[in-house]
């Protein structure tokens, strides 16, 4: 009996063990490329850090990583956070429902905005009896709304409607909803300016003017950065991701990069 006795916290412990593990765990970044669907939230801006952030009204996890509800995650610079940005106004905040893509940078989690909704301040008080609308003031309604919805990208009204979940290997129809653009294996140098590592893709003799893009922190940059720490000097990549515009300037959220060699006319 004393054995069983002995045994039966060893069992417990173990049992607690296994069910702590497969629950999401807070500190955990969620993993590169995780979908945040439709999530609502507030857009802020940090004045210490100067950077934009959301905190969700509702914890976001992959299952194994967690963002918990008003933790306030970092998002990244591109066109659909400048869109954010202007409406936020002298305010410098926005509630929005977001489609986010995150990515994952030393152990901090990241929001790549892919398309927003913004919501009101204040929902009507149900509570409160109203006067029933004119025909005309429900007809203007009727307009409005069939407005809002063709103004909306058809994809996302689908979405809506159907309550359903985007794709992520669709990523790359999601990103029509924006200015956003593809690159794809695109070669070019890589190279550290100041704090920013920065891509420019080879012109190959062409009479164009060399575009150079900001790299956004993701898994990939990481692994870009510990390859060149091997190396001196600039090194050449062939890339493929997602090219996006903020205030003028150009960025790019790397989703693939490999170290190449050139020879001959091409060597820098």
């Amino acid at each position: 009996m004393k054995h069983v006795l002995n045994f039966i916290p060893v069992v417990a412990g173990l049992v607690m063990a296994v069910t702590a593990a497969g629950q999401p765990q807070h500190g955990r970044p969620i993993a590169e490329g995780h979908l945040v669907a439709g999530v609502e939230g507030r857009v802020v801006y940090d004045p210490n850090d100067s950077q934009w952030a959301f905190i969700p009204k509702e914890p976001i996890t992959d299952g194994k990583g967690l963002l918990s509800a008003g933790e306030s995650v970092a998002l990244l610079t591109c066109s659909v956070l400048e869109q954010m940005a202007q409406l936020a106004g002298e305010q410098k905040t926005i509630d929005v429902r977001l489609w986010a893509m995150a990515t994952e940078y030393r152990g901090q989690n990241f929001l790549f905005s892919l398309y927003f909704l913004p919501l009101k301040e204040a929902e009507k008080d149900l509570s409160k009896p109203t006067a029933p609308d004119s025909i005309e003031s429900k007809d203007a309604d009727q307009t409005e709304k069939k407005t809002k919805e063709s103004i909306l990208p058809s994809e996302i009204v689908a979405m809506m409607k159907d309550q359903r979940t985007p794709d992520l290997r669709r990523l790359d129809e999601l990103v029509v909803v924006s200015t956003d653009h593809n690159l794809i294996h695109r070669t070019g140098l890589i190279e550290r300016r100041g704090d920013e590592m920065v891509f420019t893709p080879d012109a190959f003799g062409q009479n164009v003017a060399k575009e150079s893009y900001r790299l956004l922190p993701c898994q990939t940059l990481l692994a870009v950065e510990r390859q060149m720490q091997r190396t001196l000097g600039r090194s050449r990549y062939v890339i493929s991701g997602v090219i996006t515009e903020y205030e003028g300037q150009m960025y790019l959220l790397p989703r693939r990069a490999v170290r190449t060699y050139s020879h001959g006319n091409f060597t820098p």
